[in-house]
């Protein structure tokens, strides 16, 4: 028998309308995952006016040299048309609770003095006003980053409005010389007028008054910065705000960021490879009198043993190899557990519904996974359809669970990561249970099943 024959009977094994698509699904695998993962990033920063970003206005505006300066106003007024995010103006408190829910991703704040110290600018003390940026990395460590482009944007809005704030001071100022100067001239054209036909007292007066306008007149010129100090009232004129950043829960590096995405990539491999090596229930239990429930978990319970000490293992390799210092170990072990044991559920009922089909249908799964949930760029920033895989699929949760033990965050997405996975256990292993109780049903297929040839 030749190559080519014995190549062509193994592909013929697969008979029946499921396993006929194992071939195909096979041919797709590097399509699926290279053309749905270059799709799901392909233009990140091109969709970041779909992120929720809150901006919080608690500037007072000030009255300085007769002109009105309310520099927070304008720069809202400027922000409600950027569209490099999605900005919502909101209260502190609203901006606040929408961060740690993960509603917004991050905050930008005028504080109460924005306008008031903008507006010395053009006094000869000039101060540099200040604008506070709050990031959390519970919401995901790359947007941290993105947020580098708001934190650019901003200055650029901002350096506008304070050269508006600056040409606004300068023109009440100069209207105030103008009017001092206006008077002045006025006196003086009096007096002369007046020399010959005046009194003396009353001249005496007109002078005295002309001499305290002018004093008044000199007094009201900026006196030039002494040299000490004009290098540093440069710098504040080039750079009249600072927009300064914070991280409530500062992942620090780039990998202890990004550890609940691999986190979850490496669980799922786990359960796809655990049912390529040990079967998802044992056919002599099958014919047997053991009840579906214990079939079902037994042929569940292997697999996931090894699983979380897998998980236990990677966990120690990344904490004594790494430093990983997690903010909360012991939420993070029980949670990696929890999702070790949830994807080998997930993987045992596929494979026992599917055969072989199960394991390319994982393989999939972990392809839409790793689109979906938002492991790497905000989910905002995908396609449609990966937004709506987003709340539905089981890594999302390990993912969001594992950034508040691995870097602190709200403890109520903490407890729906654990609720989710955990249903999606029971769920797994529900599933499961049928699909034993269904293959007890035996047909003339299963009692004569065909040669595989």
């Amino acid at each position: 028998m030749g190559v080519l024959r014995l190549a062509w009977l193994e592909l013929r094994r697969f008979r029946g309308p499921l396993p006929r698509l194992v071939p195909v699904m096979l041919m797709l695998v590097p399509t699926l995952y290279g053309a749905l993962y270059l799709w799901s990033n392909w233009d990140p920063y091109g969709k970041l006016g779909e992120v929720p970003v809150a901006f919080v206005n608690e500037d007072r505006p000030v009255d300085v040299r007769g002109q009105h300066i309310d520099a927070g106003g304008r720069l809202t007024a400027v922000i409600r048309q950027d569209e490099n995010f999605d900005w919502k103006v909101t209260d502190a408190k609203e901006a606040r609770r929408g961060l740690d829910d993960g509603d917004y991703h991050f905050i930008v704040t005028v504080p109460p003095d924005f306008s008031a110290t903008l507006a010395t600018t053009a006094s000869p003390q000039p101060r540099q006003a200040k604008l506070y940026m709050t990031l959390d990395d519970a919401n995901g460590f790359i947007i941290g980053k993105m947020a580098e482009i708001a934190k650019t944007e901003l200055q650029q809005q901002i350096s506008a409005t304070a050269q508006s704030t600056l040409v606004q001071q300068s023109y009440g100022q100069t209207g105030v010389l103008k009017e001092q100067l206006t008077r002045s001239a006025d006196g003086v054209r009096e007096l002369a007028a007046g020399l010959g036909q005046v009194p003396e007292d009353e001249l005496r007066a007109e002078a005295e008054q002309l001499a305290d306008g002018l004093t008044r007149l000199d007094e009201s010129v900026p006196a030039p910065p002494a040299p000490q100090a004009a290098q540093g009232d440069a710098q504040v004129l080039g750079a009249p705000v600072v927009v300064e950043v914070s991280n409530v829960h500062p992942a620090g590096l780039y990998g202890r960021g990004l550890a609940p995405f691999f986190f979850g990539i490496a669980l799922w491999v786990f359960g796809l490879v655990g049912y390529l090596l040990l079967r998802p229930y044992n056919p002599r239990a099958l014919a047997g009198r053991a009840g579906a429930v214990k079939v079902a978990i037994a042929g569940w319970l292997p697999v996931a043993a090894l699983g979380v000490l897998a998980a236990f293992v990677l966990y120690a390799v990344v904490e004594l190899g790494l430093d990983l210092d997690a903010d909360d170990p012991g939420p993070s072990l029980l949670l990696i557990a929890l999702a070790a044991a949830t994807f080998v559920a997930i993987a045992q009922f596929l494979r026992a519904a599917l055969g072989a089909v199960g394991d390319v249908v994982v393989l999939v799964l972990l392809m839409l996974q790793l689109t979906s949930c938002g492991g790497l760029y905000p989910v905002t920033t995908t396609p449609a359809p990966f937004q709506a895989l987003h709340p539905v699929l089981p890594m999302t949760y390990l993912v969001n669970g594992l950034r508040v033990t691995l870097t602190g965050g709200d403890g109520a997405r903490l407890g729906v990561a654990f609720a989710v996975l955990g249903g999606y256990l029971v769920v797994a292993l529900i599933a499961t249970t049928f699909v034993v109780r269904h293959r007890r049903m035996w047909t003339m297929a299963s009692l004569k099943p065909a040669v595989d040839l």
